[in-house]
């Protein structure tokens, strides 16, 4: 789940950076580039995180999630309110408010936008095809590892990886629009503990790592309560608490869409054209 906010400056994305953009797939046959026993270690790795995330009945039974909590961007000692909406086929939203000024970044599954009021600029505008990605990744709340044929995405193994000195299984996601996205998954519980995405952002490349934690489930599927993301090698995080993540509830979709810019204020009596 990913976007780009911007707070005086910088620029944050949520699971993945709000930086280069943390928020896809055409259809597309996935290739497993690996020997026989490797691909099939591939799909019974999936199988058994599938059915440790609960299933694919729940998982494919959940058509939108609203997510709401706290968002403390990394190397600022401010916490914003955070909330997130993502609705099928491949639509969210994020807004993170501070002092009654809203940052917002949105994808309606075609064009993606945002506000920026801590730049100075509080009316909507569009968002590169390059920082648009980072919000069709995050509008894929199941993630690549799911579909990944229809998704157009690339899978390979990457074997057993130390992840902060305890081991992982590794599967790198390579999708349809250039980027990759490394899991690795807790080969007990089989649950997703970290994804390092690599994206080409304007011609270079950003290495961004994001570690989930506090499991919950919601309405049957576990989902991480806890993400902690940056630059890979960084110690000062950006941290998204979430208090309520909320299932199937009905969104309209117009809240996905770019609202139309106001007009611009009458013109003064007398002033020239």
């Amino acid at each position: 789940m990913n976007a780009t906010c911007g707070f005086r400056g910088l620029s944050l994305t949520s699971k993945k950076l709000f930086a280069g953009l943390a928020f896809a797939g055409i259809l597309a046959p996935a290739v497993l580039t690996a020997s026989g026993a490797a691909a099939q270690s591939v799909d019974d790795l999936i199988a058994k995180h599938i059915a440790a995330r609960g299933g694919m009945a729940a998982i494919k039974a959940i058509n939108t999630l609203k997510m709401t909590g706290s968002m403390r961007p990394g190397g600022f000692d401010v916490h914003l309110t955070y909330d997130e909406t993502i609705a099928r086929p491949g639509s969210v939203r994020i807004n993170a408010t501070l002092q009654n000024l809203t940052l917002v970044q949105s994808y309606d599954g075609k064009d993606g936008w945002q506000i920026q009021p801590f730049q100075g600029r509080k009316d909507p505008e569009a968002l590169s095809s390059d920082d648009t990605k980072s919000l069709q990744e995050e509008a894929d709340f199941e993630g690549p590892l799911i579909d990944a044929k229809a998704k157009g995405a690339t899978l390979d193994y990457l074997g057993s990886v130390d992840i902060d000195g305890a081991p992982t299984w590794a599967i790198r996601a390579s999708l349809k629009n250039g980027d990759q996205m490394t899991y690795y998954l807790d080969p007990v519980a089989m649950l997703t503990v970290r994804i390092e995405t690599r994206q080409i952002t304007r011609g270079a490349e950003t290495l961004t790592d994001t570690d989930f934690g506090d499991y919950e489930k919601v309405n049957g599927v576990y989902f991480p309560f806890e993400i902690a993301s940056g630059p890979k090698g960084a110690t000062d995080l950006q941290r998204i608490t979430y208090d309520t993540v909320v299932a199937n509830t009905p969104v309209d979709a117009s809240a996905f869409a770019r609202p139309a810019a106001p007009p611009s204020p009458p013109k003064s009596a007398g002033a020239k054209p």
